[in-house]
């Protein structure tokens, strides 16, 4: 029987976190727009692209935007690579409210992020009985880190960590 691996605890890791690390994370996001990490792992090496997967909250089809549930806005350009949930090329009206999307991009100074490729996982017009989650998956680099609150800033969001956030980074 394979013995399930021990989560280390928060105490041997948080430490090791540094302004300017990339990380992927994921959780439910608070009424305070906190996002509660369930799960971290600390990425190596230099990364070029941030990577977002939440739900739309709105659509402008004229400006080429899209509003996340995450509260974060995607930019497209007519060189953005757009995906169906068969990852078949669509137009950009094929986005709507409430449907899962992962977006591919670089972080923008006003905060937004202009999207390299924007990909439906799954489609409300396709699965109309389809419920937002309040849960979202990052891929991001840390801006700030704050040992007292074990909170770091990515995104201009804050993400709180606790003890029973489960950091999934192989162990060398």
């Amino acid at each position: 029987v394979a013995q399930a691996q021990e989560e280390p605890p928060i105490e041997s890791w948080f430490p090791k976190l540094r302004t300017g690390m990339w990380i992927e994370v994921d959780g439910p996001l608070t009424t305070e727009r906190v996002l509660e990490a369930a799960e971290i792992k600390l990425l190596n090496g230099e990364l070029d692209e941030w990577q977002v997967e939440t739900n739309v909250l709105s659509v402008d089809t004229k400006r080429r935007t899209i509003m996340s549930t995450f509260g974060m806005l995607f930019v497209s350009t007519p060189k953005t690579v757009l995906k169906g949930p068969k990852k078949d090329p669509i137009d950009f009206s094929f986005f709507g409210v409430d449907d899962r999307i992962e977006v591919e991009g670089r972080l923008q100074k006003d905060g937004s992020l202009l999207a390299d490729e924007l990909e439906v996982e799954k489609s409300k017009k396709q699965k109309p009985d389809l419920q937002p989650k309040n849960y979202h998956q990052l891929r991001t680099r840390i801006e700030s880190v704050d040992a007292e609150k074990l909170q770091i800033t990515t995104m201009g969001i804050k993400v709180q960590l606790s003890a029973q956030t489960r950091n999934k980074t192989p162990i060398e």
